[in-house]
């Protein structure tokens, strides 16, 4: 009998042995999704099989799409069935559609078909998935170990697929063909695989909380009826739709503009993994030192302002080894305060859910937020697709394409995201509601 079916009282001992054989999950996970959560490869995938630029970027849309769509309906099958059988069946589910997904080629005309159509599902399971994470963790985290743990296990799990992107590039070389990226995903796909393994390790700690237990429907009119929580989720859902498309762009500008080889591609990704590291690693010092209110308006002025660097990041302004150098610095920029931003929303979300509906609460926050991540990707394909920018134009003495207009619409989005900071309970603290201090 695995641990995870039996019933077990909580212990110092066993809790840290959860700790960290969820870490280990976190890792296994995260390795596992880094074809598909980072652009680079992705997109290089995609690109391989004839995926035009629309299909490319919707590739890399489908996880956050998923996830903002599906999140409320997971969270009610979360809570049909015990949180590690919802793990590792929707894992295994994933894991044979990763199968589908690195054979991908052998489907020849169909291939862009049944890579969107696979994916589209695996987003799905990883949805019902995320839906069942963060509860598992609460059977045994205390309150004193929460902090540390979290801020262990996501520097772990970056970390982990910094070091995999970074062998990546050195690996693929500078013009890879289609059976070397099968044999990258193919790979990953090994590594996510051990996250069965790790999960069924840990034990059923759930117990009963003394709180009454809310049916779906109580738990979402509860959210639902949490104003200040709604009004933060549509701040976010806003924010991301400005801000969410940067770097999987960057990508395919790299890829199709700038001709940058494959290999300086993957390695740029690994930069952006390593600034989304040490701003993770930073963040809760930052926002102890600063507060969530300056980290906030501090995202959205460095947000607007790398869009507008990238902007002007053009063939020939400069040598194409020193463009590419520069291109780096700028999203490892971007990288750091999206990980700050990440963690700083997090922590808003978590002091404003309510104490008997923090389940249902996050995952209504959290629709929100991936849906405005999903859908700043699927528009962006959907602009790039339609034909509807000039393919270049000239201002300046400089001229500009269409995915550096992209760059600067994106900076202007993010200026007119700032101005619902009123809605974050942080920035301008109105009436009074449910708040937990940071």
């Amino acid at each position: 009998m695995f641990r995870y079916q039996q019933k077990t009282e909580l212990t110092p001992s066993l809790a840290r042995q959860a700790e960290r054989d969820s870490i280990f999950s976190s890792c296994c996970t995260s390795m596992g999704d880094v074809p598909f959560t980072d652009a680079a490869i992705i997109i290089l995938y995609a690109n391989m099989l004839g995926a035009s630029d629309t299909f490319t970027m919707i590739t890399t849309s489908l996880v956050p799409l998923a996830i903002g769509f599906f999140t409320i309906p997971a969270a009610w099958i979360t809570l049909r069935s015990s949180y590690q059988q919802t793990i590792l069946r929707a894992s295994f589910f994933s894991l044979l559609l990763f199968g589908v997904i690195v054979c991908a080629p052998f489907f020849r005309s169909a291939a862009v078909m049944v890579l969107l159509l696979a994916l589209a599902v695996f987003s799905v399971c990883h949805t019902v998935y995320l839906s069942a994470w963060f509860p598992m963790l609460d059977t045994f985290l205390t309150q004193e170990r929460r902090s540390i743990y979290l801020g262990r296990m996501r520097f772990s799990w970056q970390l982990s697929s910094a070091l995999l992107l970074g062998g990546i590039g050195m690996v693929i070389g500078k013009n890879p063909s289609v059976g070397m990226l099968q044999m990258v995903m193919l790979f990953s796909m090994c590594i996510f695989a051990f996250k069965l393994y790790f999960i069924a390790r840990i034990p059923n700690f759930k117990s009963e909380s003394g709180r009454k237990e809310l049916s779906f429907k109580e738990g979402l009119d509860m959210a639902l009826a949490n104003k200040p929580l709604a009004g933060y989720s549509v701040y976010l859902f806003i924010l991301n739709l400005a801000a969410y498309g940067t770097i999987p762009l960057v990508t395919l500008y790299m890829k199709k503009a700038l001709h940058a080889p494959d290999n300086i591609i993957v390695f740029i990704s690994s930069i952006t993994l390593t600034g989304m590291l040490v701003g993770s690693f930073f963040a809760g010092w930052i926002i102890r030192r600063y507060g969530i209110k300056k980290t906030f308006l501090a995202v959205h002025v460095i947000y607007a302002v790398t869009n507008l660097a990238l902007f002007f990041m053009s063939k020939g302004i400069m040598p194409d080894s020193r463009l590419y150098f520069t291109i780096a610095a700028i999203l490892f920029l971007y990288s750091f305060t999206f990980a700050c931003a990440n963690i700083s929303s997090s922590s808003e979300m978590m002091a404003l859910a309510n104490p008997n509906n923090k389940v249902m609460a996050m995952a209504f926050c959290n629709s929100f937020y991936y849906a405005g991540s999903g859908l700043s990707r699927f528009m962006t394909s959907l602009i790039l697709g339609s034909g509807a920018l000039a393919a270049s134009w000239t201002s300046m003495g400089m001229t500009f394409c269409h995915y550096q207009t992209l760059f600067l619409v994106y900076a202007i989005c993010v200026v007119f995201a700032a101005s619902l900071l009123v809605v974050v309970p942080a920035i301008f603290p109105k009436g009074e509601y449910i708040y937990t201090i940071h």
